[in-house]
């Protein structure tokens, strides 16, 4: 059986899926300062500490 593996951190591709929106958008709000990201390998990843969901999903709906 499979175990399910917790990560501390969200790729653009997963956080583009949970706020709705395209890959390219959270790279231009990375770019921006509006999501603090850190480079690892070729992708950038969002550390689960350093973002609020519920603030950026308001930001999107305005």
């Amino acid at each position: 059986m499979a175990q399910l593996v917790q990560k501390d951190f969200y790729t653009t591709v997963e956080l583009a899926k949970l706020l709705g929106i395209s890959r390219i958008s959270v790279f231009k709000r990375v770019r921006r300062g509006s999501i603090k990201a850190q480079k690892m390998g070729r992708d950038f990843v969002i550390f689960k500490k350093d973002v609020d969901l519920k603030k950026l999903t308001s930001e999107l709906q305005r």
